[in-house]
């Protein structure tokens, strides 16, 4: 409800106060402000629920994803696959990369979707035969209200990457079996 409250505000009071300037008729610019907000945030409200079902998730909808893996790999080599799983996604480039600090960075091209999104996997050894995979999607420009749940795809993406070489995934606190 949050996200539509403010998709509505975000178009109809610019929306408005521009028409008003134009027909230099503030109450007419008000009224056609109204209804363009509202026509846009049930429009955008709609293509969002429908896009996020396609994903298989109904209740998600923060544009900020984030995963947490265990898999049952060494540190190194965890390390290494989650550089593959991030390549994977078509368009990503890796903007930093760190073995030593288990941190990877990158990011995803412009496309009819998003400006962005900026994808961030910390890798930490558990012990000598388990790595802890905690895997972050969000959109490059802070303000995005409405991703369409590209960035749940690329969190699901990454993890069913991973996911094969691992019994166990982590969301929540909560242990599942895949």
């Amino acid at each position: 409800m949050k996200k539509l409250l403010q998709i509505f505000f975000f178009t109809s009071i610019p929306f408005g106060f521009i028409m008003g300037l134009m027909f230099q008729e503030l109450e007419i610019g008000i009224m056609v402000g109204l209804f363009f907000g509202l026509g846009m945030t049930i429009i955008l409200g709609i293509i969002n629920k429908v896009s996020m079902k396609s994903i298989g998730e109904s209740g998600t909808t923060s544009v900020k994803q984030e995963k947490q893996i265990e898999l049952t790999l060494p540190y190194k080599s965890a390390f290494e696959l989650c550089k593959k799983a991030v390549l994977s996604i078509n368009g990503t480039k890796i903007t930093y990369e760190n073995d030593q600090e288990g941190k990877i960075h990158a990011k995803t091209a412009v496309n009819a979707l998003t400006w962005g999104d900026k994808i961030s996997v910390f890798v930490e050894k558990v012990d000598e035969e388990r790595s802890k995979v905690h895997i972050q999607s969000k959109p490059a420009v802070a303000t995005t209200v409405v991703d369409y749940g590209k960035n749940l795809k690329n969190v699901k993406m990454i993890e069913d990457y991973l996911v094969p070489v691992t019994p166990r995934s982590l969301s929540n606190g909560q242990e599942h079996l895949n």
